[in-house]
C-alpha cells in the first residue's frame, strides 16, 4: 500500500476543483482533508470516462473507492464483505446468506427494522444484495437528498445489527421460500450437485442456500441458536479490513470521503485486527484417490435436456492481468466454420452451449454445459466426443500467441470506447465485486483487459480439459424419477433423484483418442476496428430528424450526446396483422428468426466475435431487425444479415431441427417461476389474438401446418407490400444513413404474390371469420390486440404446470383505463407509494412468500394496478383475501400523505425523468418504440415535466382519488378486477388439486386458459394520449 502525501493530496484537490466538482453544492475547500486518508495508485479508466476515482484505506483497515460523477442523478453506494457460503458453518449451512438477510433489519444505533427500507422509499431508493461464495454484496441507490441519512443507516449493517430474535423467526421463512423458489430449477440443482460432490473437507462441498431445516429446526434439536450463531458469524467475518465500500456520486471526494468519516469511524484502528479472509485452495477438491471423479450423474428433468461437464482446474485466484480463461473462452464461442459449435449442430446433437470458469477463495472449476437435442439426449457420448476431439486439436496445436495478443488488443478496444452502463447502482455494485478480488487500480480493468499475454498459464488451463479429469451429468427427461431412485441417490436439499456411477473406462478410451473431421483451430480476429474517426456532421439535438425517401420512412439520430465509433441501425418491416392470426404462424414467425440465426452463425461469427452484433424479431404487426456496435465494419453485418432475412437458406433438415428445439422449448415448464406461468395465462385471458403456450406446442408438433413450405408462403406474405421503417444512430453520416435504407428497400421490398396451400386457406376463412366478427373497421383499419374491458370482475383458476412444485402465485390486477400523460405521471407515483407497504405486509408480516411485488405497469393501452405474490404458505384463494386487504388499508396511506411526502416523491419522479440516456441504445430507444407504433410522442418527456410542475400536481388530492377509483367501490365507479390464482402441487401427494368455487353473477370464472369464453367481452381501444 502507498502513503498518499500531502502534496500529492493537495495536487489532486487542485486538479478537481479545477473541474468544477469541488464548487457543488456550497462546498468549502479544506473542509476534508484527503491527505488523511492512505490513496492508492490512480485508477485506471476507459477514454470516455469522466468519473473521477479516489480509492483509499481508512486507519480501521476499511478500503474506500470513492467516485465523482458529474452525470449521476442520484447516490449510490455498495459494500463487499470479504465472506460468503464458504464460510458457513456446518451446523448453519446457509448462515452467510441468512446474515445478509437479516442484517437489513435493526441494528443498535436503527433498532427499528424497517428504518433503512421506509427511508430509502421515501427518498426514491432501492436497494438489494447478494451472497457468493466467497463474497457478500450489499447496495442502494436514492435521491442525494437521502444519501446523508440512509448512508448512516447502511453503515450500522456492519457496525453492529442486532440480530433480534423476533425478525429471524419471520426472516427464516423468507429465505426457506426463496430456496423453494429455486428446488425445480435444473441449473440451481446441477450447480449443488456437481459441487456437493467435492471432497467434504472442501466448503465448496456445502449447501449454500439454506432452509428452515439447516438454519433453525435441526440447530435447535441441537440446542444451539440461530441468533447466537448470526451474532459470532457477524463478528468474526465482518470486520473493517475485509470490507469494501464504493460510493459514486454528482459531488467531490472530499464530501464523500466526509461522509465515510461521519458513518464508519465508529470502526477505530483496533477494529482492523482481524483476521485476512480464509482460503480453501490447498485442499483438493476432486481427485481419482477422494473417488469423486471421474463419475457420470444422471437426473431426471421435466424440462430441456442438458448435459454437464466440470472440470477441476489450477486454482485462476489472482490471474485476472493474465486472464488465462480467454483462450479457452475464444475457442469455445467460435462458431463459424471449423468450430465445435458448428458441428454439434450440423449433426443435430446441440443447439448451444455455455462455458464458465468459477473462481473462489477455494480454487477453479470449469463448466460447460450443453444444451441437448432429442439426438443429442441419445448420443450424449457422441457430444463429448466432439468436444474432446475439437480439444486435442488445440491441445496439439498448443496456445496461439497471435490470437491471445489479438484478443488482447480487441478488449483494449472495447474497454476504451465502452458504454456507460445504464445502471448507477448496478455499476457500484460491480465495481464492490471485483475489489476484493482485483488491486484497486484494476478495479475496472480485471477481467476486461489482458495486462500480460501468458501462454504457458493459458496452455496449463487448456490442458487441464481432459476425459480424465471430469465429472458428467446428464439432464433428460427420457428417465423416471422413480427408476432413478431405485437405482441410486436422493439429493436430500433440492428433493430429487439421480444415477451416481464410475465412467466408463471404454468410453473414457475413446474420448482419449477422440478426433471429428473438419474441426480445427479458430482463426485470428479479423474485425478488429481500427478506424474510430467520429463523424464531425452535426445531428439532431435532441429529437430525431426524418430524412426524405419515397419507399422508406428513415429516421436519424446522428452522434447525439455520445461520443463514441459506434453506431446502431433499427428496422421495422411493417405486415399485415392478420398473417399472424394462427398459432401456427406464430410459431413460424418465431421460428424465422432461429432460422436466420442458424443459417448466418457461421458467416456472422468474425463480425460477432469483435463486438458486432444483430438481433431478428417478430411481433403481431412487423418483423424488427437490429444492429449494433463499431460502425465501422456495422454496414458489412447489416448486408450479410438482410438477404437472409428475406429468405434464410434453410434445408428441411435444418427446418426439422428447429421445429423440434421448438418443441423441447414450449415443453419445457421449469425454464420459468410459477409466477411466469401465471403471467402467461393472464395475458392468453386478456389480450385478444394471444396463443397459449398449449396452442402453441400443439402447432409446432403439426409437422403439416408448420412446414418449410409454409414458412415460405409466410415470407410472402411478409413481403409481400412490406412498409420499411428505419432509425440509424449514431456514427453514420445522413448520406450513409441514406444509402443503407435504399439497400434496405432493395433487399426486403421485393414484392411476390403469396403462396402455399395452408396459408391461402387460412387466409381464406380467417378473411371470413374476421368480416364476421367486424374485426376489420370500416376505414379499413386492421384489429390490433386488444385488452379485455371486462363488464364484471374475473378471476382464472389453473395448475402450476411444473410437476411437484408446491409454489403458488396471485396476480391481483384494477384496471384504470387508457391514460393521459397525467395518468402516467400519478401511476408511477402511485407505484412508489404502494411498493414497500405491500411488500411489507404480505411478505415480511405475513410471510406468503419471497415474490411479492405491488406496482403499477403498462398493459398494452391501459395501466393496471398490480399485486403479485408466489409462495407455498397459504393458497390463492387465501392469498387473494390478504391482497384485498392490504390495498383496502392502503387507501390510508394515501391519505396519510404528507406534503413533504408527496413532494419528495415528486422530486424524484422527475429526476427520473431528468436523467439522460446512458448510452446510445438507450438514447435510440426513446424514440424507436414511437416509431415503431407510429405515436410520434418524442416530447413525452418534456411534457411530463411540464405537467409534473403544474396546479394539477400541487397536492396528493389526485393521487387519493385515482387510487380509490381504480380499486374500491364508489358513488360514481366500480373497480375492474381480473386476477389468476395458479395452484401449487400438494407437498405430499405432488399433485395439483384446484378447490371447487360456486358461481357467482358479479365474477366470471375461467379454468381453460385455452378456451376462456370471453369472447363477448368488450375491449380497450387502442389509443395514445400524447396529452
Amino acid at each position: 500500500m502507498k502513503i498518499f502525501s500531502l502534496v500529492q493530496a493537495l495536487l489532486l484537490l487542485a486538479t478537481v476543483a479545477n473541474a468544477g466538482f469541488l464548487r457543488r453544492k456550497g462546498y468549502a475547500p479544506g473542509v476534508v482533508d484527503v491527505a488523511d486518508a492512505n490513496a492508492s495508485d490512480p485508477i485506471r479508466k476507459s477514454k470516455s470516462d469522466r468519473r473521477t476515482y479516489f480509492h483509499t484505506t481508512l486507519d480501521s483497515g476499511l478500503k474506500v473507492l470513492l467516485v465523482e460523477d458529474p452525470e449521476a442523478q442520484k447516490s449510490s453506494y455498495a459494500m463487499a464483505v470479504e465472506v460468503g457460503s464458504l464460510e458457513d458453518p456446518k451446523g448453519f449451512q446457509g448462515l452467510a446468506h441468512f446474515c445478509e438477510h437479516m442484517v437489513f433489519l435493526g441494528s443498535k444505533k436503527y433498532p427499528e427494522e424497517d428504518k433503512f427500507s421506509d427511508r430509502l422509499a421515501f427518498f426514491g431508493g432501492q436497494s438489494n444484495a447478494y451472497t457468493a461464495s466467497d463474497q457478500t454484496v450489499y447496495y442502494a441507490e436514492v435521491s442525494d437528498e437521502g444519501f446523508q441519512e440512509t448512508f448512516d443507516i447502511f453503515a450500522q449493517f456492519f457496525i453492529e445489527p442486532t440480530f433480534a430474535a423476533n425478525m429471524v423467526d419471520k426472516e427464516i421463512n423468507a429465505v426457506d421460500s426463496e430456496h423453494k423458489k429455486n428446488m425445480p430449477d435444473a441449473t440451481w440443482r446441477l450447480f449443488h450437485l456437481m459441487k456437493s460432490r467435492a471432497n467434504p473437507l472442501s466448503p465448496v462441498s456445502q449447501f449454500s442456500t439454506g432452509n428452515l431445516k439447516t438454519l433453525k429446526t435441526d440447530p435447535e434439536q441441537d440446542g444451539r441458536s440461530l441468533p447466537e450463531a448470526l451474532k459470532k458469524f457477524h463478528k468474526e467475518h465482518y470486520c473493517p479490513s475485509r470490507m469494501h465500500l464504493v460510493i459514486m456520486q454528482n459531488s467531490s471526494i472530499a464530501q464523500q470521503l466526509h461522509a465515510v468519516h461521519r458513518s464508519f469511524d465508529v470502526f477505530g484502528k483496533s477494529a482492523g485486527n482481524c483476521k485476512p479472509r480464509p482460503t480453501y485452495d490447498t485442499v483438493e477438491m476432486y481427485s481419482h484417490k477422494l473417488g469423486n471423479l471421474g463419475r457420470k450423474f444422471t437426473v431426471h428433468t421435466d424440462g430441456a435436456p442438458q448435459l454437464w461437464l466440470l472440470f477441476p482446474t489450477s486454482s485462476l485466484r489472482g490471474k485476472y492481468k493474465e486472464q488465462p480463461e480467454a483462450y479457452v473462452h475464444y475457442a469455445m464461442n467460435h462458431y463459424g466454420q471449423g468450430g465445435l459449435k458448428a458441428l454439434l449442430k450440423r449433426e443435430d446433437l446441440s443447439m448451444s452451449y455455455s462455458t464458465m470458469a468459477e473462481t473462489s477463495a477455494a480454487g477453479t472449476l470449469l463448466f460447460v454445459i450443453f444444451e441437448l437435442t432429442e439426438r443429442g439426449v441419445r448420443e450424449s457420448d457422441r457430444v463429448m466426443e466432439h468436444f474432446f476431439g475439437y480439444f486435442q486439436i488445440l491441445q496439439k496445436e498448443g496456445v496461439n500467441k497471435n490470437i491471445l495478443e489479438k484478443i488482447q488488443l480487441l478488449n483494449q478496444v472495447m474497454f476504451d470506447y465502452q458504454d456507460r452502463s445504464g445502471s448507477e447502482s448496478g455499476y457500484v455494485t460491480s465495481m464492490a465485486g471485483s475489489l476484493p478480488n482485483a488491486e484497486p487500480r484494476d478495479v475496472l480493468t480485471a477481467g476486461t483487459l489482458i495486462d500480460q499475454v501468458d501462454t504457458e498459464l493459458s496452455s496449463k488451463l487448456l490442458n487441464s480439459i481432459k476425459p480424465g479429469n471430469m465429472n458428467v451429468a446428464l439432464v433428460t427427461p427420457h428417465i423416471t424419477s422413480q427408476n432413478v431412485l431405485a437405482h441410486q441417490k436422493h439429493e436430500q436439499y433440492y428433493d430429487f433423484n439421480f444415477s451416481d456411477e464410475a465412467l466408463d473406462e471404454g468410453l473414457l478410451q475413446r474420448l482419449t483418442s477422440a478426433s471429428s473431421t473438419g474441426l480445427r483451430e479458430p482463426p485470428p480476429l479479423a474485425y478488429v476496428p481500427t478506424n474510430l474517426e467520429l463523424i464531425r456532421e452535426p445531428g439532431p439535438t435532441q429529437l430525431p430528424e426524418k430524412l426524405p425517401k419515397k419507399t422508406v420512412e428513415l429516421w436519424w439520430l446522428g452522434l447525439g450526446p455520445f461520443q463514441l465509433p459506434k453506431a446502431q441501425v433499427q428496422v421495422k418491416i411493417a405486415y399485415p396483422r392478420r398473417i399472424m392470426e394462427s398459432p401456427a404462424r406464430s410459431i413460424l414467425a418465431a421460428m424465422h428468426s432461429r432460422l436466420v440465426q442458424m443459417v448466418l452463425e457461421e458467416p456472422s461469427d468474425a463480425f460477432q466475435m469483435c463486438g458486432l452484433s444483430y438481433s431478428v424479431g417478430t411481433g403481431h404487426d412487423g418483423l424488427s431487425l437490429s444492429f449494433f456496435g463499431f460502425n465501422e465494419h456495422l454496414l458489412e453485418l447489416v448486408r450479410l444479415v438482410l438477404p437472409q432475412v428475406r429468405r434464410p437458406s434453410v434445408s428441411q433438415e435444418d427446418f426439422d431441427m428447429v421445429r423440434r428445439q421448438m418443441v423441447v422449448d414450449l415443453s419445457d415448464v421449469t425454464s420459468q417461476q410459477p409466477y411466469q406461468h401465471a403471467m402467461e395465462a393472464f395475458d392468453v385471458v386478456t389480450v385478444s389474438g394471444t396463443h397459449s403456450r398449449k396452442d402453441l406446442l400443439k402447432a409446432a408438433g403439426d409437422s403439416w401446418a408448420v412446414s418449410l413450405s409454409e414458412h415460405d408462403a409466410m415470407l410472402e406474405d411478409m413481403f409481400a407490400n412490406p412498409v420499411v421503417t428505419l432509425l440509424a444512430s449514431g456514427n453514420l453520416k445522413r448520406v450513409e444513413a441514406e444509402s443503407l435504407a435504399d439497400e434496405v428497400q432493395d433487399i426486403l421490398g421485393r414484392k411476390s404474390a403469396p403462396h402455399g396451400f395452408l396459408a391461402k386457406m387460412w387466409s381464406f376463412f380467417a378473411s371470413i371469420f374476421s368480416r364476421s366478427q367486424t374485426t376489420v373497421t370500416s376505414d379499413g383499419i386492421e384489429p390490433r390486440p386488444l385488452v379485455i374491458n371486462p363488464g364484471k370482475d374475473i378471476e382464472v383458476r389453473v395448475g402450476n404446470p411444473i410437476p411437484g412444485d408446491p409454489n403458488s402465485a396471485t396476480i391481483v390486477a384494477y384496471q384504470f383505463g387508457v391514460p393521459s400523460l397525467a395518468d402516467r405521471l400519478r401511476f408511477s407515483l402511485i407505484s412508489s407509494i404502494i411498493d414497500r407497504p405491500v411488500f411489507q405486509v404480505l411478505r415480511t408480516e405475513h410471510q406468503l412468500g419471497y415474490i411479492v411485488f405491488g406496482f403499477t405497469t403498462v398493459h398494452l393501452d391501459i395501466l393496471e394496478i398490480r399485486v403479485l405474490v408466489q409462495g407455498f404458505r397459504e393458497p390463492p384463494d387465501v392469498v387473494e383475501r390478504l391482497i384485498e386487504s392490504a390495498v383496502a388499508n392502503l387507501t390510508s396511506s394515501f391519505v396519510s400523505l404528507t406534503q413533504e411526502e408527496f413532494n419528495m416523491k415528486k422530486a424524484s419522479l422527475r429526476t427520473d425523468l431528468q436523467k439522460p440516456p446512458a448510452n446510445l441504445p438507450e438514447f435510440a430507444g426513446r424514440f424507436w418504440g414511437q416509431i415503431w407504433d407510429e405515436t410520434y410522442c418524442f416530447d413525452k418527456v418534456e411534457k411530463e415535466l411540464h405537467l409534473l410542475g403544474s396546479a394539477a400536481f400541487q397536492n396528493p388530492q389526485s393521487l387519493l382519488e385515482v387510487w380509490k377509483n381504480t380499486t374500491q367501490v364508489t358513488n360514481t365507479s366500480r373497480p375492474k378486477k381480473l386476477s389468476v390464482k395458479l395452484f401449487g402441487s400438494d407437498e405430499k401427494t405432488g399433485l395439483v388439486s384446484i378447490p371447487e368455487v360456486r358461481a357467482r353473477q358479479d365474477l366470471q370464472f375461467v379454468t381453460d386458459v385455452e378456451n376462456p369464453q370471453i369472447e363477448d367481452q368488450p375491449r380497450w381501444p387502442h389509443k395514445f394520449l400524447c396529452e
